[in-house]
């Protein structure tokens, strides 16, 4: 039986999936510096505004109402874990992917 899964628990992959975009933007304009193509297409025509941080961070302030609406609710706390989790993992992801660029370009 696994352990039982706590709102801490959801909360603190939620902060780290915050961590991961903020990183993720950071790791975007230094590439974009150094001359290196955005790949996101929906992203290249307004990289150098501020759209991107708008768009990411609004994102990221409704799924966190998202989750205090939910959660309390009762609806399944562990599949909301697995989603935030497997969310933060992509960013993780790519996070690699842009270090792998940046150090290849730099």
């Amino acid at each position: 039986m696994s352990p039982r899964v706590t709102l801490g628990h959801i909360w603190r992959w939620y902060w780290a999936l915050w961590i991961a975009n903020a990183l993720d933007l950071l790791f975007t304009y230094t590439a974009a510096e150094r001359g290196i193509g955005e790949l996101n297409l929906i992203l290249q025509p307004i990289l150098l505004t501020p759209w991107p941080s708008v768009m990411k961070f609004a994102a990221l302030a409704l799924l966190g109402v998202g989750l205090t609406l939910v959660i309390p609710a009762g609806r399944r706390p562990a599949r909301v874990l697995r989603l935030v989790r497997a969310a933060t993992f992509v960013y993780l992801g790519l996070l690699g992917f842009h270090l792998v660029g940046l150090a290849l370009s730099g």
